[in-house]
């Protein structure tokens, strides 16, 4: 009985792990070529397997101001994961991460973004990196607004 009870206890944890599962949307990446700053396109990730750029998107913020980009990963085979960020501070709650750094100078930054899988041994990890292109832009400063006529 007590075996019984844990077959079905066993297929109910492997049916929900299995269903509870929700396929990965095909993402597609665009493109960096009608930005207002110049890319290097070198500093663009490029997929493991496919070679294809991982542009994940651009970001324009003044210097001194915090910003947050959000995004997701997942892995199609089930498998557990890692999200990590090459700076910044990263927040991971079921895949979704929150990306936030405050930018020092002005120019153009490049925050390249990974997801680990971690496979059933003996499979090997596979590491995907896509890169979130940062423009800095000088504060804005306010406009002086006077009473009466400039002396």
């Amino acid at each position: 009985m007590t075996r019984h009870i844990l077959m079905i206890t066993a297929v109910l944890v492997l049916a929900s792990l299995t269903l509870g599962q929700t396929p990965c949307p095909t993402q597609t990446y665009g493109s960096w070529e009608n930005l207002a700053a110049q890319i290097d396109p070198n500093q663009i990730a490029l997929h493991p397997i496919s070679g294809e750029p991982l542009f994940l998107g651009a970001v324009t913020v003044e210097v001194g101001s915090e910003w947050k980009y959000e995004g997701w990963a997942c892995d199609p085979d089930g498998d557990a994961m890692t999200v990590t960020a090459n700076s910044g501070v990263l927040d991971v709650i079921n895949y979704v991460y929150t990306l936030r750094r405050t930018e020092g100078a002005i120019g153009v930054k490049y925050v390249h973004i990974s997801a680990t899988d971690v496979p059933i041994p003996p499979a090997t990890p596979i590491t995907v990196t896509g890169t979130l292109v940062v423009i800095a832009t000088p504060r804005n400063q306010a406009p002086v607004l006077c009473g009466g006529r400039p002396q």
